[in-house]
């Protein structure tokens, strides 16, 4: 008999252990599966607002800190053959705006063509022409920010080899109160960002024509290198 509730004891500790056990392994997968970057699921993108859409949505992804386009090794694989990115971006230099990051893209979701102020020039237009006309791009973004070095360079008359050429090409949009230079530069590089939307449709009858037949849609946004949002100006 002493035997026998010795083996039930025994019995009904390790039926407890190993309940304890399963439920700490099925707690330890939770938190594992909790702490995983969740997996972006692209979007359709059929129409320029879509591609606006998907824009914003990722730059709230980047603001928030839950990026999901970032499992780089599988983008890699899926674009070696080809690419069809929904979006252009024309973005300033600055190593601060990162347009595949701050918008959540990752590879081959948005072209991006970049120089200092996000200025057109015909190279950056024929770039423009072939993302929109020959691989489908829906979407141009122009896209300033505040504390613009090459907008600033502009207020302050730079000179500097070819970035004289550059700078002088910003002089247009320089408008606001000059005794408030935060205010001035802001004001500035907002104004910069309009004018190089009106020069590309101005120069690129492509372009242009795409904007009119409602393929494409051109938008300047603004980046704050504080906060990291971007707004889109239109």
């Amino acid at each position: 008999m002493k035997n026998l509730k010795s083996y039930i004891l025994l019995l009904v500790l390790s039926v407890m252990l190993t309940s304890c056990g399963q439920k700490k392994a099925e707690t330890d997968n939770s938190h594992s599966n909790d702490s995983k970057e969740k997996k972006h699921e692209h979007v359709v993108i059929n129409t320029p607002d879509d591609a606006v859409n998907e824009l914003k949505n990722g730059n709230k992804r980047f603001v928030d800190g839950k990026l999901e386009n970032t499992d780089y090794k599988e983008q890699v694989q899926a674009t070696k053959e080809d690419q069809h990115p929904h979006s252009v971006i024309l973005s300033c230099l600055d190593s601060r705006v990162p347009p595949e990051i701050v918008f959540d893209q990752g590879f081959g979701n948005i072209f991006v063509a970049r120089v200092a102020g996000n200025i057109e020039d015909d190279n950056i237009l024929g770039s423009l022409e072939f993302a929109t006309k020959i691989k489908g791009s829906k979407l141009i973004v122009v896209l300033g920010h505040n504390k613009c070095g090459a907008v600033k360079g502009a207020v302050d008359n730079a000179e500097l080899g070819n970035l004289t050429q550059l700078v002088n090409q910003i002089k247009p949009a320089i408008t606001g109160d000059k005794s408030n230079p935060d205010k001035l530069l802001d004001e500035t590089s907002r104004k910069n960002v309009k004018l190089t939307i009106e020069n590309i449709l101005k120069h690129s009858d492509v372009i242009s024509g795409l904007v009119k037949e409602g393929k494409v849609k051109i938008v300047g946004a603004y980046y704050d290198l504080n906060t990291g949002r971007v707004e889109f100006m239109n």
